[in-house]
């Protein structure tokens, strides 16, 4: 197992030789070209096993919705941790159709984490914060989604079929990929390595523009301070960046933590707000604008009451830390 380990550690340094070598690029670009390249066969083989998932579940539509109406906000909340946004896409494209209701989409999106949780292992000394975030992102979700069926009841209409959920589906979702594409084998291997590839550039282009603004203020400790780590507002701002409808959002949300710039408590707000491109997809097919501000309100509010609850309350997520050890 050592020899493995020292193997793998030094075919990384590979890259980081090369890149070393030249010169020309200024530091802040070659520290960042190293931590995204060298991410690369991880999030490859992580998106590659989601993609058999995903396919399963687009392969028995009927087992989905079966799974939904069974369990709703349950089933929304824990298929939503894997770290894809596109459950969220299959979850607006079915509220769009009134087939389940308002609570389970939010119960789909607030434990959406998109792409944010495989970053957090670009630092090991901060990837313990995923268990905590899971079960509080799951508690949270459950909690608002029952919260919300209660005070906003409506009657569900599982009407549609599923020739016509699946004309919804030909729609491109993540890395423009078809959702209904499920049959065609080469994409099991070729949209993650899209999603592998365009990850690297969310990354790469994050982490240049995170070094080059530290290194502009003289250091992380001076650039968290000035955009106030340790004040409730940044919670605030956060959540309020996090329902950005980007895959970049939640990229840039955990690379931020990764690097010291924003506390913990924040990026569980920003982190509570992420879709991915559930919300844009919502805002696409629903044509209930009213509905659809409900929802983001919420969302936010959500957001933001979960990251001040962090904030005041640190001590929890320390008592969840010690239960996984």
């Amino acid at each position: 197992m050592e020899q493995i380990l020292h193997d793998i550690q030094a075919a990384l340094g590979v890259p980081a030789y090369f890149i070393n070598q030249c010169n020309f690029l200024p530091g802040y670009i070659k520290e960042a070209l190293i931590s995204s390249i060298n991410f690369i066969p991880w999030l490859y083989i992580l998106y590659y096993g989601i993609e058999l998932l995903e396919r399963f579940f687009l392969t028995h539509i009927q087992l989905f919705i079966k799974l939904i109406k069974r369990l709703g906000p349950i089933f929304g909340t824990v298929i939503s941790v894997v770290p894809e946004c596109g459950y969220q896409v299959m979850a607006s494209t079915f509220y769009s159709r009134r087939m389940f209701s308002r609570g389970t989409l939010l119960a789909f999106f607030i434990s959406c984490s998109d792409d944010a949780l495989p970053l957090l292992f670009m630092d090991f000394s901060k990837a313990f914060v995923i268990i905590p975030i899971v079960v509080i992102k799951i508690i949270v979700g459950i909690i608002v989604a029952y919260a919300v069926d209660i005070m906003f009841f409506f009657k569900r209409r599982i009407t549609e079929d599923i020739n016509a959920i699946n004309v919804d589906l030909n729609d491109p979702a993540c890395c423009h990929h078809r959702l209904c594409t499920m049959e065609v084998v080469p994409y099991w291997w070729m949209h993650p390595l899209t999603h592998t590839f365009n990850m690297f550039m969310f990354t790469f282009l994050s982490l240049a523009f995170l070094n080059c603004v530290i290194l502009g203020f003289g250091g992380v400790e001076n650039l968290a301070s000035y955009i106030m780590i340790d004040s409730p507002i940044q919670v605030i701002v956060v959540a309020a960046l996090g329902i950005i409808p980007n895959c970049v959002t939640s990229v840039f949300i955990a690379l931020a933590y990764v690097k010291g710039i924003i506390s913990f408590p924040s990026l569980i707000a920003g982190l509570t707000t992420v879709t991915g491109l559930g919300l844009a997809a919502l805002l696409k097919r629903s044509k209930d604008n009213v509905d659809n501000v409900l929802i983001m309100i919420i969302l936010l509010i959500t957001g933001i009451l979960t990251g001040l609850f962090v904030y005041y309350n640190m001590q929890l997520v320390e008592m969840i830390q010690e239960f996984f050890k």
